[in-house]
């Protein structure tokens, strides 16, 4: 049995540890949420143009695929993840996917993917040396619900179909700069417009760095958004 001045004590330091680990969430939960303009986070969201081939009524049509991305790693050959699906029906000897960089385009090379909108993840290097004035670490961690992220995206005006040639719109970036991920596996309540397929849910660690949580996969533009872990693509990248 343990003497009143030990249980005293031990009762003393649990209430100081409790009061720690609540000062601490408190400091996460008023983190304020991301700008678009804070820290230029937003130079590391790329347009992404891919040629695809998709059969329609029989007989192989050529499209133009939109999509967006995030660059995950420096210079001269900057890596870029986006979703798998934006890949679908692409064939790289017929014509290479691009990025639009502020220097020009670049071309892209799909280094990875996962196959299917169950791993609806690409991972992809550029085939051009540039130094990107931004990029985004891929976190190692996963995303816990309730977190504060943002997301971000070149969207298609509303209207515009998935797949069209060449629409001659502009796609603009939107951002939702502050929600939160969701209890349902893999989803937020990020608000994000079609064509932001493959941009990131971002978001800070505890001291403060930004970090990729996730690839944005799909979403209904009111109310959700899911997205693909991106901390199990991190071994992928190159230091």
């Amino acid at each position: 049995m343990s003497s009143p001045a030990v249980r005293a004590c031990a009762k003393n330091s649990f209430a100081v540890l409790a009061l720690l680990a609540a000062a601490a969430f408190c400091r996460t939960e008023a983190a304020p949420p991301l700008s678009q303009g804070e820290g230029t986070w937003t130079g590391a969201i790329v347009k992404i143009e891919v040629p695809i081939v998709r059969s329609v009524n029989g007989y192989p049509r050529h499209f133009l695929e939109r999509c967006s991305g995030t660059i995950v790693s420096p210079g001269p050959f900057p890596m870029v993840i986006s979703a798998w699906h934006c890949f679908e029906g692409y064939n790289a000897l017929s014509s290479p996917a691009i990025l639009r960089t502020e220097t020009g385009p670049a071309g892209l090379e799909l280094v990875a993917s996962g196959g299917s909108m169950d791993e609806d993840w690409a991972l992809l290097r550029s085939t051009s040396q540039w130094w990107p004035s931004i990029w985004i670490p891929v976190s190692r961690d996963r995303v816990r619900p309730g977190s504060r992220v943002s997301a971000a995206g070149f969207s298609r005006s509303s209207g515009a179909s998935a797949l069209e040639l060449d629409d001659g719109q502009e796609h603009a970036l939107t951002v939702d700069a502050d929600c939160r991920i969701m209890p349902a596996p893999l989803a937020s309540n990020c608000v994000i417009q079609k064509g932001a397929s493959g941009g990131p849910i971002v978001g800070r660690t505890q001291s403060g760095s930004l970090r990729l949580y996730g690839i944005i996969s799909a979403g209904d533009g009111t109310s959700v958004s899911y997205f693909y872990p991106a901390d199990l693509l991190s071994p992928l990248i190159r230091p």
